[in-house]
């Protein structure tokens, strides 16, 4: 059974737990099964570690798309009497490793 696994998910280097949900950066898809590349795996206590990639690929199911965590930007000008405040949330996707049990 897959203890965990290492993959590069938009470039970025994402650790997957098998059945724990995470949110990555959007995806900009809406499929149910996203394959992702394999840096390294962690099988057993057995690591495979890839150059940069393992042939072995990991299915992750799409459980839809989330806003992250509001961020405010606040910009001032010092004795011009000039404030201005933006922010932005950015959408997330929130994926899972889901192992048969059998």
């Amino acid at each position: 059974m897959l203890d965990y696994a290492v993959c590069e998910i938009n470039g970025k280097q994402v650790k997957v737990l098998p059945n724990h949900p995470f949110e990555v950066d959007w995806l900009g898809q809406e499929s149910k099964n996203i394959e992702v590349s394999t840096l390294l795996l962690s099988d057993e206590g057995k690591i495979k570690i890839g150059t940069p990639y393992l042939k072995d690929k990991i299915t992750l199911e799409n459980l839809g798309m989330v806003r992250g965590k509001k961020i405010r930007v606040a910009k001032f000008h010092a004795k011009a009497n000039f404030r201005k405040v933006t922010g932005s949330r950015s959408k997330k996707t929130k994926v899972v490793y889901l192992v048969n049990k059998a």
